[in-house]
């Protein structure tokens, strides 16, 4: 039987730094050495999830952006991307600048990632860019105003509020045609949670279709923490939340494993390789 394992990275993979840790990278290393099928599938965008992984011997595709991109290791190009429509795209700016929010709106442009942007004024926004370019050297363009970038080839909007700023966006992008949403607790500041947008021809389990066909997988088995990963568990065939997972993921997953900062991912996929050698 042919089995991909998938992992998200915050709160998954990754510990609370943000890093692989040296048990993790060393474990996983391992088993994608003996044949082990192993990728990730991640909200973050190219520019810091690909730096984040970099010390993994990765030769599948890995999915990002809540499976907006697909992006082939080995050929060092993106495989698969949605893009926004622009009418969808005026729509969701009009009910951003009513509400007197700001965002993000990230174009794809000579295989390269944009983040644009015509306004700083929120705090949260503010440090995540100037976090991005100074970690990641991630680029950023300041614009007069987002309306006049709506017809590049937009594929995701970013928002980073307390979560009561942006429940009413939320509720309202259910009726907007051609779009969907996740919301979500930041994993590494409870203050603030994550509204991500993005075309509704994709998803991780969208992701994760292209993955089973294009490998011709029998099984794909899926880890995760956060609520994003509603659609990896609905993909996959069996899904494991880390114990430091939201509760509602927990109650969904066909089991628990032990947390992020235990390697739970990582440990697990080593007993699978085990077991899988004794059968032998």
């Amino acid at each position: 039987m042919k089995r991909l394992y998938v992992s998200d990275l915050d709160g998954t993979l990754l510990n609370r730094d943000a890093k692989l840790s040296d048990t993790t990278v060393e474990l996983i290393n391992k088993a994608i050495d003996k044949g082990v099928d192993f990728t990730v599938s991640t909200a973050r965008t190219p520019a810091t999830a690909l730096q984040i992984v970099e010390r993994l011997h990765l030769s599948l595709p890995v999915m990002m952006m809540n499976g907006v991109l697909i992006y082939d290791m080995k050929r060092k190009q993106f495989v698969k991307k949605a893009s926004m429509d622009e009418r969808a795209i005026m729509v969701l700016l009009g009910l951003i600048k009513t509400k007197k929010l700001d965002c993000f709106l990230y174009a794809l442009e000579n295989n390269e990632l944009i983040a644009y942007y015509d306004s700083v004024e929120s705090t949260s926004l503010n440090y995540f860019r100037n976090e991005r370019i100074m970690k990641y050297k991630k680029k950023f363009v300041e614009v007069d105003d987002l309306s006049l970038i709506a017809n590049k080839e937009i594929i995701y909007c970013m928002l980073r509020e307390p979560k009561k700023r942006l429940e009413g966006l939320y509720r309202e992008l259910s009726v907007v045609n051609g779009v969907k949403a996740e919301f979500y607790q930041d994993v590494y500041n409870d203050e603030y949670y994550c509204l991500e947008i993005y075309s509704d021809a994709a998803s991780k389990k969208e992701a994760l279709a292209y993955m089973r066909e294009h490998g011709q997988y029998d099984s794909i088995v899926g880890f995760g923490d956060n609520l994003n990963d509603m659609a990896l568990l609905e993909g996959s065939d069996y899904f494991y939340a880390v114990s430091n997972a939201h509760p509602q993921i927990q109650n969904m997953a066909d089991s628990v494993i032990p947390s992020n900062v235990e390697d739970g991912v990582a440990r697990f996929i080593e007993q699978m390789v085990k077991q899988g050698e004794e059968m032998e």
